[in-house]
């Protein structure tokens, strides 16, 4: 235990140990082979959370709801138009944390969260870095959007923490090229975590590099909010060292699911803290285990804002285990993430990857126009073989599509700073 993460836990022991006793709750319920105790446990969680909702918010007061099954499907746009009846009467908003996200498309979204759900999401942030081997205290690399100005506060925060804060919009190759020089002067190992698309753009970098320049030992890699595909997988081992682990979470709730392990692409499901749901992409029908569909959770310790069934805009799949352990075999992302083929199929998730075979690219990005019309934007100097990455994409989306190739010099990050391989602007 290094000395950052001893003065963290005495600090904790000084007002009583709530973030030592949420871990603790955390690794109980999700390391425990009592899954009838977990079950009983979330359960009386759960009810407590109904009850509280029912009672005590504008929106789910004298409905007469009484199990989850009754509550509606909410979403971010219900809660952002009508906060006021969505949050507690018996929480003030000044004795709470409001949590902020500008989502992919810039629209503001904001909730309030109260002491013990922000313990607890704490709690699960040190309980699933620790599985990618973090700990409190190590010198950690945040790679997101950034302010382009951090006031004196927070760049002290961040000093005390050993947190590195660096931009998605600092990543040209004079950028990086300064990241890994001052990362190589360190005597620490090194942890990351950062948008996916932030390693692959470090990544594609090294690429054309004669050696690695990576002198530094990495200790771990968590990515965030985009899907990890096989290249950046497979180059982040070759030039970090170790397999990168894929979070799945937002703001406004917290730590979802996370890949437990790298011999397989699983998400273990964070059940201390969610109920997870699948629901039919297009109705309010909830799927069965294997079935694609919306990820819809249940957020069990935010009273002050109840997040009852909300639909987190995400598409996934969900599998039980040997043990009777629900995770995510596939989180597949947005609905405006995924394409359609003419007759209006979903097609593979990754189908993206596949461009790869017809060259290696700066950037890539698939686009589905309309119905039936398709755009491949490539970031290269290199023409490809058009005919036959026409061909191949028939094969996928119809051989009535219209595909069309474009060669462009840069493929812009979002509002958020994410950067999308593939974007639907027909089915939105």
């Amino acid at each position: 235990m290094n000395l950052r993460s001893c003065i963290f836990w005495a600090l904790d022991r000084l007002k009583g140990n709530p973030l030592k006793i949420a871990l603790r709750f955390t690794s109980n319920i999700l390391e425990t082979k009592d899954r009838k105790w977990a079950e009983t446990e979330n359960a009386n969680r759960l009810k407590e959370l109904l009850n509280h909702a029912s009672k005590t918010t504008s929106f789910y007061m004298d409905k007469n709801y009484a199990k989850l099954e009754d509550f509606p499907i909410v979403n971010k746009n219900m809660i952002r138009d009508n906060l006021e009846n969505f949050m507690s009467h018996s929480f003030e908003p000044k004795d709470c944390l409001k949590v902020s996200t500008s989502g992919s498309t810039g629209a503001p979204f904001s909730i309030y969260q109260d002491r013990d759900k922000v313990n607890k999401s704490i709690a699960d942030n040190i309980y699933f870095s620790s599985k990618s081997d973090f700990e409190i205290g190590n010198r950690l690399v945040y790679i997101k959007i950034w302010s382009d100005k951090l006031n004196y506060r927070k760049r002290f925060g961040f000093r005390m923490k050993n947190i590195l804060p660096w931009s998605v919009f600092n990543l040209s190759n004079t950028e990086i090229d300064k990241l890994l020089t001052e990362l190589n002067n360190s005597r620490e190992s090194i942890s990351f975590i950062g948008y996916a698309s932030s390693f692959e753009k470090i990544c594609k970098h090294l690429d054309e590099l004669n050696e690695n320049p990576i002198k530094f030992k990495t200790k771990s890699v968590i990515t965030i909010s985009e899907s990890l595909n096989l290249y950046t997988r497979n180059a982040v081992k070759q030039y970090f060292g170790i397999y990168p682990m894929s979070r799945y979470s937002n703001n406004e709730n917290g730590i979802i699911a996370q890949q437990n392990n790298h011999e397989n692409s699983n998400f273990i499901l964070n059940s201390s803290s969610y109920v997870v749901e699948i629901f039919d992409l297009e109705a309010d029908r909830k799927l069965k285990y294997g079935e694609q569909g919306r990820i819809v959770i249940t957020d069990l310790y935010n009273k002050a804002t109840p997040i009852i069934r909300y639909d987190t805009g995400d598409i996934g799949t969900l599998e039980v285990d040997s043990e009777n352990r629900p995770y995510f075999s596939e989180i597949y992302g947005r609905k405006l993430d995924l394409l359609y083929d003419t007759q209006g199929n979903l097609v593979p998730s990754h189908l993206s990857a596949k461009l790869c075979n017809y060259g290696e690219f700066k950037q890539f990005q698939l686009v589905q126009k309309g119905q039936k019309n398709y755009e491949i934007n490539l970031n290269t100097t290199t023409q490809v073989d058009e005919l036959n990455m026409i061909k191949e994409y028939k094969k996928y989306f119809g051989e009535d599509a219209d595909i069309k190739i474009n060669y462009v010099s840069e493929i812009p990050l979002l509002a958020s700073g994410k950067r999308r391989e593939v974007v639907n602007e027909y089915y939105v």
